[in-house]
Order: structure tokens, then C-alpha cells, then sequence
């Protein structure tokens, strides 16, 4: 009885230790400061008419640095929870800061 016990406590523990998630590697300090060395996207304020819930909702764009209209820019959604509105990863967050220094470091494809 003893040993199919500590068989299994042995499996769990294999089982445990062999999906644990890999070492968390944290973003390199002063990336989300403002830098005002840079250029800086901008922050539009859009509104769109949803068919889900049949009503004109507001959203947040940012545009990067040197944007034009005639180029394809890969897209990020950040979404809020509830109770949330389009300004909460701007209030909260700093996203426009993050991206702008992603871009100034050659980080982000253009």
C-alpha cells in the first residue's frame, strides 16, 4: 500500500513540475516612460455603428509615427471589461507611450 502511494505522490509531482509555465522575463525597465526625444503617434477617437448591440459605439485609435492612410499597419485590440469604456487602456495603461517607444527602438514593424 505504502509504495502505490508514493507512486502516485511521485507521478503528481512529474505531473506537476513537468507543466509548470516557463520564467516569467519581464519588459526592460523604462518602457512604458514617456521619452520626449521621439516622435509620437497620435490618438483619434472613432465611432463605428455596432450591429451586436444596434447602437454608434466609440473606440480609440492610435496611429504611429509618419502614418499614412495609403499604408498597411498591423492591428492590437485592446478591450475593456465591463463597465470599461475606450479610454480605460489609455487611462490606465499608457498604451500610446509603449508603442511609441516600441517604433523609436526598431520594434515594431512600420
Amino acid at each position: 500500500m505504502k509504495r502505490r502511494i508514493l507512486t502516485i505522490v511521485a507521478l503528481c509531482v512529474a505531473c506537476i513540475t513537468g507543466h509548470a509555465q516557463p520564467d516569467v522575463i519581464h519588459a526592460p525597465e523604462g518602457f512604458d516612460i514617456l521619452r520626449s526625444n521621439i516622435v509620437h503617434g497620435k490618438i483619434d477617437t472613432i465611432r463605428y455603428t455596432s450591429k451586436t448591440v444596434g447602437t454608434t459605439r466609440k473606440a480609440l485609435v492610435y496611429t504611429p509615427p509618419g502614418y499614412s492612410r495609403k499604408g498597411k499597419y498591423p492591428v492590437l485590440y485592446l478591450l475593456h471589461g465591463i463597465g470599461g469604456d475606450e479610454k480605460e487602456w489609455l487611462n490606465g495603461g499608457a498604451p500610446q507611450v509603449i508603442l511609441d517607444n516600441l517604433y523609436a527602438d526598431g520594434k515594431l514593424a512600420r
